[in-house]
């Protein structure tokens, strides 16, 4: 994978693609096409992008190692939770937004 070149998380890490959406789902009912999550490589890990709202035009970003990513529980549920929570806020205003047009 290039440095530069963001590719889907589903394609180049899939269990932790499948593990993040599952979590999704569970807690916060935000399912895979509520957001869009990419992957890019960086010297020191991954740099792993999330992208949601009306328009994938929110993004939120965690760097991590690959050793990090191998401990899910410690190291990516605290983001995934405190990402659920701002990515559900959003949906719920953009919601708004639209009721009001």
């Amino acid at each position: 994978m290039e440095r530069s070149t963001q590719q889907p998380l589903r394609i180049l890490l899939p269990e932790l693609y499948q593990y993040i959406i599952e979590y999704l789902e569970e807690q916060h009912n935000i399912h895979s096409y509520d957001i869009q999550v990419f992957v890019m490589n960086q010297h020191d890990g991954y740099q792993l992008s999330f992208a949601f709202g009306e328009d994938y035009s929110h993004q939120e970003k965690i760097t991590l190692s690959l050793k990090q990513i191998q401990n899910k529980e410690d190291n990516i549920k605290p983001f995934i939770k405190e990402f659920g929570e701002k990515c559900k806020e959003t949906m719920i205003a953009d919601y708004y937004k639209m009721m009001k047009m």
